[in-house]
């Protein structure tokens, strides 16, 4: 079987490093158009939640950069 290139093996840590850094964005444009109200729980979650998402996206791609790397030795 042949080996996986290195963007099929982190396409899904891109892809939520991208909803990621979308939802960064939405709750960005809302907390500068309310003037900096972050205590709306809907702009918490926006911003928790982005972020843990970006977060999985991050450790899923090193994961796959590292499984690469091993698969190239």
């Amino acid at each position: 079987m042949p080996a996986s290139s290195l963007l099929q093996r982190s396409a899904l840590g891109l892809w939520f490093l991208g909803l990621g850094a979308l939802g960064l964005l939405r709750w960005w444009m809302r907390y500068a158009r309310d003037a900096g109200a972050t205590s709306d729980p809907v702009m918490q979650a926006w911003l928790w939640g982005s972020l843990a998402i970006a977060v999985l996206g991050t450790v899923w791609i090193a994961r796959a950069v590292a499984a690469h790397r091993r698969e190239r030795r």
